[in-house]
């Protein structure tokens, strides 16, 4: 078979178009971004996390020198969202402003995503800590949860609780809470907030996001009777955390940004530096702990550890609780 020849003209018409290609990439990345950033939100308008996206997109946008547009993609727990983002190009124009149950929980329980976690999303920054509080209607007997622990385990599977349906962030937190305590309760999924029912005495507890219990707490409508992060909240000093009773409990959601596969790493490195530095601003530090978050911003290399440890940590609950959605 006749060899192919080379010549001294096409080797360096080979090299130069390479290098041609390769100086048109560079060029092209230093001008990112030169357009507006699609920042995807799998929630509606107005729930906690596009509240903090819309809280962080402003000075972002200054700080990249291009907008953010939100564009909510609410449904089906964050999987219609969820691939919004994991579809979208790696161009460095698509932001995912996700939490921990769509990028933790949902993998552990659903049979089938049309996504794959690990491989289709490139981690940016976390942003915030959402820590759950256990809340109960101000007419049930329990006032702490030494109280609630000690009579369900009393009386096993005499005791209710409500959550945002199966697999839900609430769901599987109270179900480590009970694994760890050795008891048993009986789960009462909703398709929405249970908080309502709650209230109103019709299911006796729930763990709710503490942007919402908290105003609830302090209203006087609900009674805390923990919190799940390790270190009590300065929004509710006086209510213990789980780890009080249970030490090594650490049920906290989290809201996290990444970018979809395939972005250059230069731009996923400036989009994490950019984001952190704004997570820093005083103004923006005081409206998320308002909420009731706890600001964060770390490194790649830290997010990229907790969305494998987290991956793994409700893997093991989901299992251990028999826990699946079809």
């Amino acid at each position: 078979m006749p060899q192919p020849s080379f010549t001294r003209r096409t080797v360096l018409g080979t090299l130069g178009a390479a290098a041609l290609t390769a100086s048109t990439a560079v060029r092209a990345q230093g001008k990112w971004p030169d357009k507006p950033i699609k920042l995807v939100v799998p929630f509606a308008a107005g729930v906690s996390p596009d509240v903090v996206s819309r809280i962080l997109a402003e000075p972002l946008g200054r700080a990249l020198g291009q907008p953010l547009i939100i564009d909510n993609r609410a449904g089906a727990a964050g999987i219609i969202g969820a691939e919004v983002a994991a579809r979208s190009p790696g161009d460095g124009y698509t932001l995912f402003m996700t939490v921990n149950s769509i990028m933790g929980i949902n993998p552990a329980v659903y049979t089938k995503l049309p996504y794959d976690v690990q491989k289709d999303f490139a981690p940016v920054t976390l942003v915030a800590r959402v820590p759950y509080v256990l809340i109960t209607g101000m007419n049930q007997p329990d006032t702490t949860l030494k109280a609630l622990l000690a009579r369900a385990k009393a009386k096993p599977d005499s005791v209710e609780y409500g959550s945002l349906g199966v697999g839900s962030g609430p769901h599987v937190v109270m179900e480590m809470m009970n694994n760890m305590a050795g008891i048993k309760m009986v789960h009462v999924a909703y398709k929405g907030s249970p908080v309502q029912d709650v209230i109103a005495g019709q299911v006796p507890l729930a763990f709710d996001p503490a942007t919402t219990a908290i105003p609830l707490v302090k209203g006087g409508k609900a009674r805390a009777l923990a919190i799940t992060s390790p270190k009590r909240s300065p929004a509710l000093p006086d209510v213990p955390t789980v780890a009080e009773l249970l030490p090594g409990y650490d049920g906290d959601g989290w809201q996290g940004f990444y970018m979809p596969a395939g972005t250059p790493k230069e731009i996923v490195a400036r989009m994490n530096t950019e984001i952190v530095k704004v997570l820093r601003q005083p103004d923006v530090q005081n409206k998320l702990i308002d909420l009731g978050l706890q600001p964060v911003g770390n490194s790649i290399d830290d997010f990229s550890r907790i969305s494998r440890d987290e991956y793994d940590k409700w893997a093991r609950i989901a299992k251990a609780n028999n826990i699946r959605v079809e």
